[in-house]
């Protein structure tokens, strides 16, 4: 590789590479696989941590959900703007799990690693995987005869080039011609192992003399926010679906625990005492359920002045639906939702992307379109006139700067409500 291209590629790295927010944490770790011209073809995403633990020593199932949880929380969006695939080393644990990646199958690329047993479970996990169009790797492949099931399903065969003899290899992918497979090259190191093994017919190439893999720094998102912000999404659908709501606040135990001391306190006075989650639901309500699961799940991390200017734009934007007559759960969502940026340092477009979120609630964050965008523009500018104490106000702002004071004050009670249960 000249001088340039390498220039070249470290660009493009350094674009791929740059955190998400303020670069506070070390989420993972990104190496290019190239093709025969130099180009970047996919990024392999690594685990790591700041603690310099290897993904054998913290476990492949964990190592496997932190990877795929950074790739859904902070590396798509760099993923799909290089129109690159990103390949994931997955535990045979999650393999077998019902509940698998929740990731695209175009921008993720499954890598089963050599340490795995292909039992007929595996086998029949990846073909249902491979039926669904995610596209398979074997990583290290060693042409062990027992890994000959899984060949038929892989797109890539990844060979160590360090641990193995170029003739040996030249035979094997002779004798596995007829498969459409893209050969690649792992552990390249000098310019001579790249044209030897671009001479034997492999397509693509990794390893350190493209570029050894560089760190991927950004704000984390929790997972407990995600996990909120799910159960929030659930609360502002149109006819929420109570057993939905449940099943999602089960997910997230401490959040359970929380609602049922919320809904127990002398606070809500229930007659007997609730032990169970669809009677804390149905105690609290949804409209304070919702207030709820954003005071614990979305702002408990966030600062005190953070969290009550969250909930009264929120609350804020509810009363000012309510005299618009349109829903008041998706407004309140929507000025909640809006905050993202404020209470977590991420960019509202990656945090919403996260979420998957409907058109109409997405447009109104990001561009104040649609009903409830000019309700939370409206109250944004509310915020302002009330943080600069403006005078000769219009009857119009005038009126909106009461509903917001009111708002306010509905916030620190329930803020208050919160320290009277510590």
């Amino acid at each position: 590789m000249d001088d340039l291209k390498l220039k070249d590629l470290q660009a493009e790295m350094k674009g791929m590479t740059q955190g998400i927010g303020s670069a506070d944490s070390l989420l993972l770790a990104s190496q290019p696989i190239l093709d025969q011209h130099d180009k970047i073809y996919a990024v392999e995403l690594l685990y790591r941590n700041e603690t310099g633990l290897s993904a054998t020593e913290i476990g492949e199932s964990i190592a496997t959900a932190e990877v795929v949880y950074q790739l859904h929380t902070a590396m798509t969006q760099k993923v799909k703007a290089l129109k690159v695939p990103a390949f994931v080393n997955v535990s045979a644990d999650i393999l077998l799990s019902e509940h698998f990646l929740p990731l695209s199958p175009r921008h993720a690329v499954i890598e089963l690693v050599e340490r795995m047993v292909p039992t007929r479970d595996l086998v029949a996990a990846v073909r249902c995987l491979q039926s669904q169009g995610y596209r398979i790797a074997l990583d290290d492949f060693a042409f062990d005869p027992e890994w000959e099931p899984l060949l038929a399903l892989a797109s890539y065969v990844k060979v160590d080039i360090s641990a193995c003899d170029p003739a040996e290899v030249q035979r094997h992918k002779a004798r596995l011609s007829h498969l459409k497979l893209k050969w690649v090259a792992e552990r390249v190191e000098t310019r001579e192992e790249r044209d030897l093994y671009r001479q034997l017919g492999f397509e693509l190439f990794q390893g350190y003399y493209h570029a050894r893999p560089m760190p991927v720094y950004g704000r984390k998102i929790p997972a407990a926010t995600l996990q909120a912000a799910a159960l929030l999404r659930a609360l502002h659908q149109p006819e929420p679906d109570t057993s939905e709501v449940i099943a999602l606040i089960q997910a997230d135990p401490e959040m359970a625990l929380k609602l049922t001391r919320v809904a127990n306190s002398a606070f809500y006075r229930p007659s007997t005492p609730i032990n169970s989650l669809r009677g804390v639901v149905t105690h609290l309500g949804l409209r304070r359920l919702t207030s709820w699961v954003a005071l614990f799940g979305l702002l408990g991390d966030a600062q005190s002045e953070h969290a009550e200017l969250a909930l009264t734009r929120a609350k804020a934007c509810e009363m000012l639906a309510q005299h618009d007559a349109v829903c008041e759960q998706n407004a309140y969502f929507v000025g909640l939702l809006s905050t993202a940026e404020l209470l977590f340092g991420v960019p509202r477009e990656e945090f919403l992307h996260c979420l998957q979120l409907d058109a109409t609630t997405t447009e109104a964050i990001l561009h104040r379109k649609g009903a409830y965008g000019s309700i939370l523009q409206r109250i944004e500018m509310t915020e302002r006139h009330f943080a600069m104490r403006e005078t000769g106000l219009s009857d119009e702002q005038a009126s909106l700067l009461r509903l917001y004071r009111q708002a306010q004050c509905d916030a620190f009670e329930l803020i208050a409500s919160l320290d009277s249960l510590s």
